[in-house]
């Protein structure tokens, strides 16, 4: 959810070099956009428990010798906001959340509030309109590489019947969510019943009730003669496995990739979807960023926090019936939850009304 600023910052800075620090899980984000010109891996630095001191101080010693002029710091922990202090970076720009921010020179307010929600993308513009910069219609962004691309190809060419698909080998990739390979007669739709799961955190509150994704996968199949492609990373494979297990469908109708993409090729096999569904999840905001339509399920967290990014967008539409209307995933914790129906309330119909709004085309008509 960077992204959008890293638009923002090259826009304002064309002539700049913009380094980004990020860690092993997370690098391959500024590695596809092209404003980075460089990435520095920063291993495990700002997982909690997961580095030591002397990771840190080699960190700080790291980035002093680059003599950076301006820091934006996007993450709030206290730790992590002095390490531009300790590099001797005369300007630094973050979020000042809960008085955290102590060693910056601009701190930027952040909400503590659960009634006054900020989206994770507008925190980090935010500090970008502290300093004045200009801010114009920001997006998401991912660009696959060519060879990424290509794989996927590879993959869909081989998973298919060759009649069901165009070679787009010599179709130039648009990264707008134009899909080159999916027969409008039987649409290439993502699905995510995945997540809550990464280094920092274990969260599968955030997952629809599996049996409403395999009723759905049924659904896509039967009503719009969807190919199902059901994504994830190798913590997802014996989920999907679940998810298959009773279904009716045609050979050829499911796809199973979980576990057989890097995070670029997700990015390259979603460009060649219609649609994504799925839960809050890294894989749904990738889809946004490469600009595909995206129905996306929400529970303990709110999608006024963290929904596909910009939320006006009208092919992000976001599914939530928290109870009290405040979310229990809030300041990076879980908090107590005395209720538990916000997944379970999320019902069948209302994420195919979801699909008919979006893929009306595909849809037979109503008689």
């Amino acid at each position: 959810m960077t992204t959008p600023l890293l638009g923002v910052i090259h826009q304002a800075y064309p002539q700049a070099t913009i380094t980004y620090v990020a860690g092993t899980y997370s690098k391959v984000v500024p590695e596809h956009h092209p404003a980075i010109n460089a990435v520095i891996d920063c291993g495990t630095v700002g997982i909690t428990s997961r580095y030591t001191l002397s990771d840190y101080m080699k960190l700080a010693s790291s980035l002093r010798r680059h003599h950076f002029d301006l820091a934006l710091i996007l993450d709030r922990s206290p730790m992590l906001t002095f390490l531009p202090w300790l590099a001797g970076i005369p300007r630094r720009v973050g979020p000042n959340s809960l008085g955290r921010g102590f060693s910056l020179t601009d701190r930027v307010h952040v909400s503590t509030s659960p009634t006054n929600l900020q989206h994770q993308a507008d925190i980090y513009l935010n500090l970008a309109r502290a300093i004045g910069l200009s801010i114009n219609h920001p997006r998401m962004r991912f660009d696959p590489t060519p060879e990424e691309r290509q794989a996927i190809l590879d993959i869909l060419l081989t998973k298919n019947d060759r009649t069901d698909v165009v070679d787009a080998r010599f179709i130039a990739p648009t990264g707008a969510g134009d899909s080159q390979l999916t027969n409008p007669k039987h649409p290439h739709i993502a699905l995510f019943p995945g997540g809550g799961s990464n280094p920092g955190m274990q969260l599968t509150a955030k997952r629809w009730p599996l049996e409403r994704y395999r009723e759905l996968t049924q659904r896509l199949i039967k009503e719009l003669n969807a190919k199902v492609v059901l994504i994830g990373g190798p913590e997802d494979i014996d989920l999907n496995e679940r998810l298959l297990e009773g279904l009716d469908a045609p050979p050829g109708s499911i796809i199973n990739l979980a576990g057989k993409t890097t995070i670029g090729q997700l990015a390259a096999l979603l460009e060649q979807c219609a649609l994504f569904i799925g839960n809050d999840s890294s894989p749904m905001h990738l889809a946004a960023a490469v600009c595909i339509p995206v129905i996306a399920i929400f529970g303990p967290t709110s999608p006024q926090e963290y929904g596909p990014y910009p939320l006006d967008d009208p092919k992000h539409i976001a599914i939530w019936h928290h109870p009290t209307g405040q979310p229990c995933f809030f300041l990076g914790k879980m908090h107590t939850c005395t209720n538990s129906t916000c997944m379970q309330s999320v019902t069948i119909d209302e994420v195919w009304d979801a699909v008919r709004q979006l893929l009306p085309a595909q849809l037979p008509k109503a008689k």
